[in-house]
């Protein structure tokens, strides 16, 4: 199968340090062409119609671009902005607008499916973690806290969207060291959060770490922190990776899959991560063990085979894409998968 994966054209594929969404297109491409598809990463202005060719696209308006060209193409939401403005924004209703052009569309938060209620194309794929590399460390280790995020919302660095305060305050209650790490970026986040900077056990590492150092990070800290209130991936990609790396998390999740290992705050505030620090120290034998036993299920090799599914019924499509027949493109690829 030929498969063109539209490139985002703001960070490089593969990304040098941060860029979630082109992680995941360079996570297609490496795990689809072990399956034997031709995997190529396009910009969208080199992009053209060809047969039994698949184009997934990434951001709405490069999605509707294909659609201007007559290229008809698969989409995947990752802008957590459609629910931050609402179903009035422009920001809600161009991605609408992007899905209900697709052959059919993926969205990596399942609650996002119902959100969107004027579409029906829409449906749930699960984020993964590169297994053979996010692997676990074995060696013992007194508990430390990590957290690995870009924080700020809209533009606004000021928003603490990813929970930096309630990390740093629970860390401080418990007389815990606590390291955030991630892009630069955040130390616009700290300007207007100067606080924060006096707890004398926090370690900041905004140096848009590299995977090798991010593999050494989860492996050199103990408990994994993901207080975030808005998120379009559900499990997002550094909660796969600390679970890869068998790190027991306390964070916010919406999904029906359990997460091994995991600590769901039902609120997010400084006394739930608390409740779950304590509550992950006091059982975390027990949840490394979990974590073990299912860590290999998390590998982007079974996201890519179910994937594969989809693009192969996507193909068998040459009428008009009706709702009815993605529905049961859809159905056909969830039972063959």
């Amino acid at each position: 199968m030929n498969i063109v994966q539209v490139a985002t054209g703001t960070i490089s594929i593969p990304p040098n340090g941060w860029g979630a969404v082109e992680r995941i297109i360079w996570a297609y491409k490496q795990k689809l062409e072990k399956l034997g598809d031709v995997v190529d990463i396009q910009y969208v202005n080199h992009v053209t119609k060809q047969p039994n060719t698949i184009v997934h696209a990434h951001i709405a308006n490069l999605a509707l671009e294909c659609k201007n060209k007559g290229i008809p193409y698969v989409f995947s939401l990752h802008d957590h902005h459609t629910e931050w403005y609402g179903r009035d924004s422009y920001c809600y209703k161009h991605n609408v607008e992007a899905i209900k052009g697709s052959i059919i569309s993926f969205t990596h938060a399942e609650h996002l499916v119902d959100y969107f209620q004027d579409t029906d194309k829409l449906f749930y794929l699960s984020h993964g973690a590169d297994t053979e590399f996010f692997t676990p460390d074995y060696s013992p280790k007194t508990h430390s806290l990590l957290m690995i995020a870009n924080n700020g919302l809209a533009g606004d660095s000021s928003i603490d969207r990813k929970g930096f305060r309630y990390g740093i305050e629970a860390a401080k209650e418990l007389g815990l060291p606590i390291t955030i790490a991630g892009h630069p970026d955040n130390k616009n986040f700290f300007e207007h959060h100067k606080d924060l900077l006096e707890y004398d056990r926090l370690t900041l590492k905004l140096t848009n770490p590299t995977d090798n150092e991010t593999r050494e990070l989860y492996h050199s800290h103990s408990i994994f922190l993901h207080p975030s209130f808005l998120e379009a991936g559900h499990p997002n990609l550094t909660l796969m990776e600390a679970a890869s790396s068998c790190v027991p998390i306390v964070g916010t999740y919406r999904g029906s899959k359990h997460i091994h290992g995991m600590w769901v705050m039902p609120q997010v505030n400084t006394k739930e991560v608390i409740r779950g620090i304590v509550e992950t120290i006091n059982t975390y034998e027990y949840r490394r063990k979990e974590m073990f036993e299912v860590r290999e299920s998390l590998d982007w090799q079974y996201v890519a085979n179910t994937l594969h599914k989809y693009y192969e019924n996507a193909l068998k499509v040459n009428e008009k894409y009706t709702s009815a027949r993605t529905k049961q493109l859809y159905i056909n690829a969830y039972n063959n998968a």
